[in-house]
C-alpha cells in the first residue's frame, strides 16, 4: 500500500513538474520583444533557453539566437551561433534550414565588409530558391547579389544581378520590393555616372510607394537613405536634408542598431552640406555613442576570431571529406586491380587450357593426317603392287596366247576353233578386268580426284583421265603401258598431249607433281 501510495505522489510529482517547465521558444520568443528594451534581459532568457532545449532542437534554437543577436549588431555571437545551426542541419540535410542560415551568414558577413564570402551564401540562396521557384526569395537574393557587387565595385556585375530581378516582376506582382531594386538601380547609375538616370530611377521607387501607400520601414528606409545620400554627392543641400529626416522618420532612434548607425551619419552629412554645424555637431555626438555601445571594433576582432574558428572547421570537412574520397577511390581501386588479377589468371588459365586443347586437337589431327598418309600410303602401294602382278599375269598370258597361236598355225585340226574362241575370250576379260580393278581401288584412295581433275580441266577424255590417274601415282611409263597394253611410245605421246591440254608445255613443272594437287 504504501509502495502504491509512493508512485502515485512520483507521478504527480513529475506532472507538476512538467506543467511547470517551459519550452525553448517560450524564452525564445521573450527574448525577441526584449531584444531592444532590455537586451540584459533579453539575452539571461536565450541563456535559459539553452538550458531547456532538447537534443532535437538544437539547430532550431541556434538559428533563432543567432538572428537576434544579429538583429542587435552582435556579429560576433551571432556567427557563433550560426556556425553551429550550419553543423547540425548540414548532418541533418535540411536545405530549407539551411537557406535560413545561408541568409543569416550573407547578412553578418556583408555587414563585417566580407563581400567576397556574403556573395558565396546569397549564391547559394539563389540556387535554393531557384531550384523551389520562390519569385520573391529570387528577387531578393538578386538584389542581395547586385549590393554585394556593388559594394566591391563591380559595377557591372552589379548591374546584372539588379536586371535580372526586373522580368521576374511579370509573373510576380510585389511593388513594395519593385521600388527596392528601382532605389538600387538608381544608387548604381549614379556611381557609373548617370545622374539623371539615376534620379529617375530613385524617383520611380518613391513614387511606387506613394502610389501604394506603403509604410512598410524596410523600404521606406532604403528610399530615402538612398535619395539622401543622392542629393548629398550632387550637393543639393535642401533635398538631402529633406530625405535623411524622412529617413529618421522610419528609423528607430532608440535602438542601438546599423541602421541608426547609417541614418546618423547620414543626417549628419546632410547638416554639414546645410551649414548647419550646431545640428551637424549634435547629431555627430549621438552617431558616436552609439557607436561606441556596438563596440564595433571589439567585435569585429571577435568575429574574425570566429571566421576563423569556422574557416578551421570548414576547412577540416573538407579534408575529412577528401580523405574518404581518397581512401574510398584507393579502396576501389586495390578492389578494382584484385578484380584485375583475378580475371587475368581466370583468363590465362582459360586461354592455357584453350591452348592445351587446340595443341591435343591438332596433334590429334597430325596423327589422323599421318595415318591416314599411311593408310593412303600403304594402298597405293598394294594398288602398284597388284597393278603390277596384274602386269607379269598378263605377260604370262601374253606368252600363252603367243605358245597357243603358233600351236594353232602350226596343228589346223578339229580343235583350233574352239582353241581360237578361248584366246579371244582370255583377252578380253584380261583387259577389263586390269583396268576395272586398277580404278576401283584408286578411287577409295582418291574419291575426289575426277571431280577436281573435271573442274579443273574440263575437256579432258577418259583415256586422258585414266592417265592422270597412273601419272599422280608415280607410275613409270613402261608400268602405265603394261596397264593400258599399249606400247611405252604410245604413253610418251599421250603424256605431251597431257600437257598440253592442262596448259603445262611451256613450263618445267613435272606432270606428276602437278597432278599431286588434285
Amino acid at each position: 500500500m504504501n509502495k502504491i501510495l509512493f508512485s502515485i505522489f512520483l507521478l504527480c510529482a513529475v506532472l507538476l513538474s512538467g506543467q511547470t517547465v517551459k519550452s525553448y521558444s517560450h524564452y525564445i520568443d521573450v527574448a525577441d520583444k526584449l531584444k531592444y528594451k532590455d537586451w540584459k534581459n533579453a539575452e539571461l532568457n536565450i541563456k535559459k533557453a539553452e538550458e531547456v532545449t532538447l537534443t532535437k532542437d538544437l539547430g532550431d534554437f541556434y538559428l533563432e539566437s543567432s538572428e537576434i543577436y544579429k538583429n542587435v549588431g552582435h556579429f560576433d555571437t551571432a556567427l557563433d551561433y550560426c556556425v553551429k545551426a550550419d553543423n547540425i542541419f548540414i548532418e541533418q540535410k535540411n536545405d530549407k534550414k539551411l537557406a535560413k542560415v545561408y541568409g543569416v551568414f550573407a547578412f553578418i558577413y556583408s555587414q563585417l565588409n566580407d563581400t567576397k564570402r556574403a556573395i558565396s551564401y546569397y549564391k547559394k540562396l539563389l540556387m535554393y530558391h531557384e531550384k523551389i521557384h520562390n519569385k520573391e526569395g529570387i528577387i531578393k537574393s538578386l538584389n542581395n547579389l547586385g549590393n554585394a557587387y556593388f559594394a566591391i565595385s563591380k559595377l557591372d556585375s552589379s548591374q546584372y544581378y539588379f536586371e535580372q530581378a526586373l522580368p521576374v516582376f511579370k509573373h510576380y506582382n510585389d511593388p513594395a520590393l519593385k521600388s527596392f531594386i528601382y532605389s538600387n538601380l538608381g544608387k548604381l547609375k549614379f556611381f557609373k555616372g548617370n545622374s539623371v538616370e539615376a534620379e529617375n530611377y530613385l524617383l520611380e521607387a518613391k513614387g511606387i510607394l506613394d502610389h501604394d501607400s506603403i509604410e512598410d520601414e524596410r523600404y521606406r528606409s532604403t528610399n530615402y537613405y538612398t535619395l539622401a545620400n543622392f542629393y548629398a554627392s550632387t550637393n543639393n543641400a535642401q533635398k538631402a536634408l529633406l530625405y535623411a529626416k524622412e529617413l529618421g522618420k522610419y528609423t528607430d532612434t532608440k535602438k542601438v542598431n546599423f541602421d541608426n548607425i547609417n541614418y546618423l551619419k547620414t543626417l549628419y552629412n546632410a547638416y554639414l552640406l546645410n551649414a548647419d554645424y550646431k545640428n551637424a555637431s549634435f547629431t555627430f555626438k549621438k552617431y558616436d555613442s552609439i557607436r561606441e555601445l556596438l563596440n564595433i571594433e571589439q567585435k569585429a576582432v571577435n568575429v574574425e576570431k570566429i571566421k576563423i574558428k569556422h574557416d578551421y572547421e570548414v576547412q577540416k570537412k573538407i579534408e575529412d571529406l577528401e580523405n574518404s574520397k581518397r581512401n574510398t577511390l584507393i579502396a576501389l581501386v586495390v578492389i578494382g586491380l584484385l578484380l584485375i588479377t583475378i580475371i587475368c589468371i581466370l583468363l590465362l588459365i582459360n586461354y592455357k587450357n584453350k591452348a592445351e586443347k587446340f595443341r591435343l586437337e591438332h596433334k590429334l589431327i597430325e596423327a589422323r593426317e599421318k595415318q591416314l598418309d599411311f593408310d593412303n600410303h600403304l594402298k597405293e602401294k598394294l594398288l602398284l603392287q597388284k597393278s603390277m602382278e596384274q602386269s607379269r599375269i598378263e605377260e604370262i598370258f601374253k606368252s600363252i596366247l603367243d605358245q597357243i597361236h603358233k600351236l594353232k598355225i602350226a596343228h589346223n585340226d578339229q580343235y583350233m576353233n574352239e582353241v581360237s574362241d578361248i584366246i579371244n575370250e582370255i583377252q578380253l576379260n584380261t583387259k577389263q578386268n586390269n583396268w576395272a580393278g586398277f580404278e576401283y581401288h584408286f578411287l577409295n584412295i582418291h574419291e575426289s580426284f575426277y571431280k577436281n581433275l573435271d573442274e579443273k580441266h574440263p575437256g579432258l577424255t577418259n583415256y586422258d583421265k585414266k592417265l592422270a590417274a597412273m601419272l599422280k601415282l608415280k607410275l613409270s611409263t613402261k608400268e602405265i603401258s603394261d596397264i593400258l597394253n599399249v606400247t611405252s611410245k604410245t604413253i610418251e605421246n599421250s603424256r605431251t598431249r597431257l600437257r598440253k591440254k592442262m596448259n603445262l608445255t611451256n613450263s618445267k613443272e613435272d606432270l606428276s607433281i602437278y597432278l599431286n594437287g588434285f
